[in-house]
């Protein structure tokens, strides 16, 4: 049986939050979809929310693809790619490149031309 649960604020000692904090009644607050995926060779999911897998395009080409569509291809993409030097982390960037209902295609790399495949690489996805 379902039950629901009406509060305005939820308090513990002396925090209290307001709980227009905690859930977005408006759904335009709260990531929609997000990963963290390995880019170098065997393209593998380390950690996902709604993101059923990561199809590798090519060098520093991928498509996340959403388990649950968007309600409209009008969203906001936004990540990180990040690789080793050594032992030391260095930062590139990534571009979203192509929006549908199913899916977000982003590119990888350096530069204005030049594609890489990166160890680390987040994607954020926010929208209706």
């Amino acid at each position: 049986m379902a039950s629901n649960l009406t509060v305005d604020t939820l308090t513990k000692g002396a925090t209290t939050l307001n709980t227009d904090e905690l859930v977005d009644v408006n759904n335009t607050r709260v990531a929609k979809a997000w990963v963290n995926f390995n880019g170098t060779g065997t393209v593998a999911i380390r950690a996902a929310y709604n993101v059923s897998s990561i199809t590798d395009n090519g060098t520093g080409d991928y498509t996340a693809n959403f388990t649950t569509a968007m309600g409209d291809a009008n969203y906001f993409v936004t990540g990180s790619a990040t690789y080793l030097l050594g032992s030391t982390p260095r930062v590139r960037g990534l571009a979203p490149y192509v929006y549908t209902t199913t899916s977000a295609r982003v590119i990888t790399g350096y530069g204005d031309t030049v594609l890489a495949d990166h160890q680390a690489v987040t994607v954020s996805i926010f929208g209706n």
